[in-house]
């Protein structure tokens, strides 16, 4: 087994287990009885998994019976990362096949978190993983701050709205007996248009009406949105074709996928990148040819036209998504001051240039890597002009996190990284251990949640006294 050097030291002590063949028993009623997957188990020492630099982390490793698939011995491989490529240490374990456990401990000499992966050589299905964190209040980000950055994104919504004059369409699809939802076509920029829904109560009497909006996480566009008796939706999604033929089809259906294909390969083909995805497009040409450039300020008008809307309460304006929707909430949240409440879940398209800090991982879509070798300057030079963690700067109004401590496609330091630089002065983060994209379904998620209903409540002022967006920019 290799030693940890400087950042961690490793140990590890070997316990087994005994077979689950109980004696008396016989090999047939045995092999013929139910067995649920096998799995690996993690822990660490701390349940909250949060230490100090200085400390050690001591990870626990149990390993359950593979005797029914793997004679003998079991080979157990480890590494113990910094959530990207520096690696503390690694080493290979051999347990017998009726299961064991080991240890494994490891420190950190700087704010980030630590990565243990475990994985059964003799079965690469069986694997694992899980996150502790060093001083992740002290997290910094990675991504540069442009001197420029609010006055970019200024003058890009001024000359928005002075060169795209066409107004947002909405033609009503769906209706109960509480709720009429509509299709809105919004234009965006270089002549394009995005799509998004809208539904809003039909008794009026019961008025004004909380307004929540969304961006849905990455993937196709999905058709509709949530309706009620008691609150106005607003979801917007990111792309620039029209959803209405995905009507009644999942998320990511073959239809949907084929559709969502055609638009990555023709961007990649006016925008060449090593890969292919709308989210990785035009980043290296310009600002302005940056996929979600034209997205952005498009969403940003559609949240300005609902939250307009006579029958709007605009103290509670609120914005609540994950993944690629939790990135949108930090733009929105600096740029559109409608938004008086944000639930920030495993942000996506923040921390950009994450890896530019001690080789850990960049926040998805690894932006920088996804481009052609000759064109990664350019993109990097472009890049901090749409990172979460520069948005995260402006952002004054309630805010809530939630990271998962075993996130691979948003990784657990770039939210922090935009948590600790949010000047908010009611902000809370809340570390879903052990959890990894789906952290908003974790304990944490739901306490996520709770502190948002309480920040919504003690939501003060009066409608008449949330100055104009355009005031307040």
């Amino acid at each position: 087994m290799n030693k940890m050097t400087v950042a961690a030291v490793a140990l590890a002590a070997l316990t087994t287990f005994p077979s689950v063949l109980k004696a008396g028993g016989n090999q047939e009623t045995e092999a013929a009885a139910p067995r649920q997957e096998a799995r690996i188990e993690i822990s660490a020492d701390r349940p909250e998994a949060v230490y100090r630099l200085g400390e050690k982390a001591v990870f626990t490793v149990k390993v359950p019976d593979l005797s029914f698939d793997v004679p003998d011995t079991v080979s157990v491989w480890w590494k113990l990362n910094n959530f990207g490529d520096k690696v503390f240490a690694s080493g290979t374990e051999k347990l017998p096949s009726g299961g064991g456990t080991f240890t494994v401990e490891g420190a950190q000499t700087e704010p980030g978190f630590l990565r243990l992966d475990v994985a059964v050589k003799e079965k690469k299905s069986v694997s694992a993983r899980w996150g502790v964190a060093f001083d992740p209040d002290k997290i910094e980000p990675g991504t540069p701050y442009p001197g420029d950055f609010m006055d970019f994104w200024r003058e890009a919504i001024r000359k928005y709205d002075k060169e795209v004059t066409e107004p947002i369409r909405a033609t009503e699809v769906k209706r109960n007996k509480s709720a009429v939802m509509y299709e809105l076509r919004i234009p965006s920029t270089q002549g394009r248009s995005v799509w998004g829904y809208f539904s809003e109560p039909i008794d009026k009497t019961k008025g004004p009406f909380p307004l929540n909006v969304c961006v849905p996480g990455a993937g196709p566009s999905s058709w509709g949105c949530s309706m009620s008796e008691d609150a106005m939706y607003l979801k917007v999604n990111v792309h620039y074709y029209d959803p209405s033929a995905l009507k009644g089809e999942k998320h990511k259906s073959p239809k949907c996928l084929k559709v969502q294909k055609e638009e990555d390969e023709a961007y990649a083909k006016k925008y060449p990148v090593k890969t292919v995805r709308y989210c990785n497009c035009g980043i290296a040409s310009s600002r302005e040819d940056y996929f979600y450039y034209g997205v952005i300020l498009a969403v940003n008008r559609s949240v300005d036209w609902a939250a307009a809307r006579p029958d709007v309460d605009r103290r509670r304006v609120r914005y609540s998504s994950d993944s690629q929707g939790g990135g949108f909430g930090l733009i929105l949240a600096a740029l559109n001051k409608n938004i008086r409440l944000a639930r920030i879940g495993v942000p996506a398209i923040t921390d950009l240039l994450g890896d530019r800090v001690s080789a850990r991982e960049a926040g998805w879509p690894r932006l920088i890597d996804a481009q052609l070798p000759e064109n990664r300057e350019a993109a990097a030079k472009n890049a901090p002009y749409f990172c979460g963690v520069n948005f995260a700067r402006h952002i004054d109004i309630p805010v809530g996190f939630v990271v998962g401590f075993v996130d691979v496609v948003c990784p657990p330091h770039a939210g922090y990284a935009a948590y600790n630089v949010c000047p908010s002065g009611k902000k809370a983060i809340f570390n879903a251990v052990g959890w990894g994209h789906d952290a908003h379904r974790s304990d944490a998620g739901a306490a996520l949640e709770r502190w948002i209903a309480e920040q919504d409540k003690s939501v003060g002022g009066q409608p008449s006294e949330i100055p104009e967006a355009a005031e307040r920019r």
